[in-house]
């Protein structure tokens, strides 16, 4: 995949977006392997990092997915978004803004989930770390996002105040539970904090002329798992 940026048609390839897509599908292959290992030595285990075990998880869940559909939207969520942020930031900058989000995002999860015994998997952290990044450099960008059945169409600023509200109404009131919401708030916060401190420096690549880019994203839970006990939690 190749993008074309601003005024001049500016031709930008997103090698990081892409080695990370591959990276994520290749993991998930192996999950579909050999599952049993890959969440044993692989998931992020709250209690474990508690007591200083098992650190590595911390990166390694970030990669792994519980099904197709969860890996399809964040991977679609990534290429949607991933590329103009990989461009503003620079190839080294926008790992670091993945991880830095992913790795915000688990440590909530750790420290404020109330499931400490189940694994979670999942790259929503870093995803939801780089749309509130894309929010702070293209405020005013509007963004569509389905909300159980209704269709919302906000400016992207909005857009994130709103996420930011639901996920923890979420977590509060317990609405799906296998959902690691406090994950997907720590990723935007992240997500944030990031662009306030390198915002300056690269705010003469932002072309705020470009056209509004459409997103659509379905909150969805394994509603049948409420009431029995489920083996992980995914975001």
């Amino acid at each position: 995949m190749v993008f074309w940026y601003g005024p001049r048609f500016e031709r930008f390839d997103p090698i990081v977006v892409k080695s990370i897509i591959i990276a994520n599908i290749a993991v998930f292959i192996l999950e579909l392997i050999n599952p049993g290992f890959m969440f044993e030595y692989f998931a992020l285990k709250p209690n474990s990092i508690l007591h200083g075990a098992m650190l590595w998880t911390l990166v390694t869940h970030m990669f792994m997915h519980a099904d197709f559909l969860h890996i399809f939207f964040n991977m679609y969520a990534l290429y949607i978004f991933g590329p103009e942020c990989e461009r503003v930031f620079g190839r080294k900058a926008f790992l670091i803004l993945y991880l830095f989000s992913g790795l915000l995002g688990a440590l909530m999860h750790v420290f404020l989930c109330p499931y400490k015994d189940i694994p979670a998997v999942g790259a929503s952290g870093a995803i939801f770390g780089i749309l509130g990044a894309y929010a702070i450099l293209y405020p005013r960008r509007k963004l569509a996002m389905f909300v159980f059945l209704a269709f919302v169409v906000l400016p992207a600023w909005e857009m994130i105040l709103l996420l930011i509200v639901l996920f923890t109404l979420f977590a509060v009131v317990g609405i799906f539970p296998t959902i690691s919401h406090f994950a997907h708030i720590g990723g935007i916060i992240g997500g944030i904090i990031f662009v306030i401190i390198y915002r300056r420096k690269y705010m003469r690549y932002v072309h705020e002329e470009r056209p509004a880019i459409v997103f659509y994203t379905v909150e969805y839970g394994y509603e049948g798992y409420e009431d029995e006990d489920y083996d992980y939690e995914y975001y």
